[in-house]
């Protein structure tokens, strides 16, 4: 996949009339698969270049700091996770505050229009862009023959709620409160794909290695929102080596801990990874935390969990 990070740099001589996909695509969720499922088709239809473009910070960091979710996905596990869909091309656009001061017309013509020559436009039903997201659907299709592109909105997507025997609409803003404080494996659904969370293995305090469970300790950004306190099974790359694990996150109740960590016990690890690249993808959600009146009650229910996650992955 090529990535341009600069817009600045970008020469519109480099495009032809692409097919071009607007949004944060944050957690790169089942609704916005649907749209890059699009972008890929129509791209290959034109045979034209498809081109989703998408922003860094999170533009809610910039106009409203005091008030920006935590992040599904980091630029970098974003960027993973398009490439594995098969988008050939992703513009980053560094949205500072002169981006954010854009109107939406303004938006339009100097980056879709001479930036990008876009000749196609594909969003979902509830686009909205330029300064305070004034830019809608409506306009879009304004433009179009103002500007001579095509545009297809695609329809939300929605999952099904086994609570209310009803359907209800795929959303970051959803997935983030399903996988903070809800229903973990519901937030998978809807997201499609295992969690991704992309640190630095960093070392303990080996209470882990004392209970023969040795864990890596993993530091991630301050922007990605980690999962509600738990134990969870996953898997993980590192050193372009794969491995099961068994995941927690949260404090140590049973050593009077309150720090909040994310630890990892890595089946069959047999190197040395600290300060390593880590690539975790998280699966499934198996208990909550407790608090154990001994380290040996602790070892085995760990012993419990462990059983439980080679049973999910089918290892022995």
């Amino acid at each position: 996949m090529h990535v341009f990070l600069d817009i600045r740099k970008i020469d519109v001589q480099a495009f032809d009339k692409p097919v071009v996909s607007l949004g944060t695509f944050d957690g790169v969720h089942l609704g916005h698969q649907a749209i890059i499922k699009r972008l890929l088709e129509r791209s290959k239809e034109k045979n034209k270049m498809g081109l989703l473009v998408t922003y860094e910070p999170h533009p809610q960091s910039v106009v409203a700091p005091e008030s920006a979710p935590k992040v599904l996905t980091t630029l970098e596990e974003k960027l993973y996770l398009l490439e594995k869909l098969g988008v050939k091309g992703t513009l980053v656009i560094n949205f500072d505050k002169e981006v954010s001061e854009l109107g939406p017309e303004e938006f339009l013509e100097e980056i879709l229009v001479k930036k990008l020559n876009v000749g196609e436009i594909i969003v979902g039903h509830d686009h909205a862009f330029g300064k305070n997201r004034t830019g809608k659907i409506e306009l879009l299709a304004e433009a179009s023959r103002k500007y001579n592109f095509q545009l297809e909105v695609i329809p939300a997507v929605y999952a099904e709620n086994s609570l209310t025997a009803g359907r209800e609409r795929i959303s970051s803003t959803k997935i983030r409160k399903e996988l903070k404080e809800g229903d973990f494996n519901k937030g998978i659904k809807m997201l499609g794909h295992s969690y991704p969370i992309w640190g630095k293995a960093t070392k303990g305090k080996g209470r882990g290695k004392t209970l023969d469970y040795p864990t890596i300790n993993l530091s991630t950004p301050p922007v990605k929102l980690l999962p509600k306190d738990g134990v969870y099974s996953a898997k993980v790359e590192i050193k372009e080596k794969d491995y099961f694990v068994m995941l927690y996150v949260g404090a140590k109740p049973t050593f009077g801990d309150s720090s909040r960590s994310v630890e990892a016990h890595l089946f069959d690890m047999a190197q040395d990874t600290i300060d390593s690249e880590v690539h975790l993808f998280v699966e499934s959600w198996i208990r909550e935390p407790q608090k154990f009146g001994t380290p040996a009650l602790l070892k085995d229910q760990l012993k419990a969990d462990e059983k439980k996650i080679k049973e999910m992955f089918h290892i022995n």
